[in-house]
């Protein structure tokens, strides 16, 4: 196999997000090349892959052979849901032309947070029928989701930081079956990436006696632990905040065992995904309104951003230092659109890492875990590059100080 045997489209036009992972997987030809994603005059979409047009001995076999990779991203024009119907759609155009596997690659999986259904048993969260009376009269979309991809030709599903990967993965287990041997469904884990970027922002001084680490519910623990680890500070601390959900978008969070420790250090709260906002303000006031607890700067990392207005001013809390996320929703890189909040945003372009996984990991077969495992840390830079405001002056402060030439060696001791 080939390069040529591999192809890298979007479901929607000049989705840059999937030009970049195009690019930087060593696609020659421009992605609006390769397919043309049109709409008949009625509004029904129907793509259609550019073959040869003056081959008429192949007509319906122009994908022979080749793999299909499909970059799936929100648009600031098309709902999730027209996005999903496309993505079937492009799938089924790949496989009726011949193509020997198709992959959707989607950063932020669509439906995925509605795991579960009225009738599902084997979920953590279904305990009681209680639990399941929060889902009555409505559809088990992660697995409907699942099975008309399955439906429509995709072989494969990759996703990055996926809430409930466990769930996730069995779901598309059973409904992907044997699969011709194939992996169904791939989620990428980010810590690699996320402890070098706290070690290229912070002071690693004193083996990270100076750095907390704070997952804001339990849901979050076992990333922000990863990440911890994957950074080495050894003499840092991690606090679990308690939370307790009031309504749809109020919550209660109290200090966690330890929470002093965090006191007059430099403290990063890690999520998945944030909508509201409203649990990462609650985090910070807890901490920083409380003398005991006070950390001297606070930093916010989540791997998924939906930047809604409400989002922008619970984020934009004067307790906050500096926003991370990444840009598997691509509208937090219009940033003079975040009004306030470009003064503290910092984007994580992760295109190179996506790029990276597709070669390694689906065209060579290397176990994610393995090629990016706690040994990539010091490497992870050259997966991601960064994207901010000229009126953040905190990274500003950050480029004009002397380099941190010995960064990972105290995590390397």
């Amino acid at each position: 196999m080939t390069g040529e045997d591999i192809l890298i489209v979007s479901n929607w036009t000049d989705a840059s997000f999937g030009l970049d992972v195009a690019y930087n997987f060593g696609q020659a030809m421009d992605i609006s090349d390769l397919i043309s994603l049109k709409n008949f005059a009625n509004t029904e979409f129907c793509p259609r892959f550019l073959v040869d047009e003056t081959d008429m001995e192949n007509i319906g076999r122009g994908l022979r052979g080749k793999r299909i990779y499909l970059i799936s991203t929100s648009s600031p024009t098309l709902s999730r849901v027209e996005l999903a119907m496309r993505n079937f759609m492009i799938a089924r155009a790949a496989k009726e032309n011949g193509a020997l596997r198709v992959v959707l690659v989607e950063p932020d999986l669509f439906f995925s947070a509605q795991d579960r259904g009225p009738h599902t048993s084997d979920h953590p969260q279904m305990n009681r029928p209680e639990d399941r009376k929060k889902f009555d009269g409505q559809p088990f979309s992660a697995r409907m989701y699942a099975e008309m991809l399955r439906t429509s030709g995709v072989d494969q599903v990759i996703t990055v930081h996926n809430h409930k990967p466990q769930v996730l993965s069995q779901i598309y287990r059973e409904v992907f079956g044997a699969n011709n041997g194939l992996t169904p469904f791939y989620n990428l884990d980010i810590s690699h990436i996320v402890a070098n970027f706290i070690l290229h922002t912070v002071s690693v001084a004193q083996n990270g006696a100076n750095l907390g680490f704070v997952a804001p519910d339990e849901g979050a623990m076992d990333f922000v632990s990863r990440v911890r680890d994957f950074t080495g500070l050894k003499d840092s601390v991690m606090v679990v905040l308690e939370k307790k959900r009031l309504g749809q978008r109020q919550v209660e969070l109290t200090a966690g065992q330890g929470a002093e420790k965090l006191k007059g250090r430099q403290v990063f709260i890690l999520d998945d995904m944030v909508r509201t906002g409203g649990t990462i303000n609650a985090a910070m006031r807890v901490l920083a309104e409380n003398p005991v607890t006070r950390p001297a700067k606070v930093y916010f990392y989540c791997t998924h951003t939906y930047i809604s207005p409400e989002g922008r001013e619970n984020l934009n809390s004067p307790y906050l230092t500096e926003f991370l996320t990444t840009n598997t929703m691509p509208n937090v890189l219009n940033r003079d659109d975040q009004g306030r909040l470009r003064r503290k945003m910092v984007v994580l372009k992760i295109e190179k890492f996506i790029a990276d996984a597709l070669g390694a990991c689906l065209e060579r077969d290397e176990p994610p875990e393995e090629r990016y495992g706690k040994h990539s840390v010091p490497f992870a830079d050259k997966l991601y590059t960064l994207e901010y405001s000229s009126r953040n002056l905190h990274r500003q402060d950050l480029e004009s100080s002397p380099a941190q030439l010995n960064i990972f060696k105290s995590s390397a001791d």
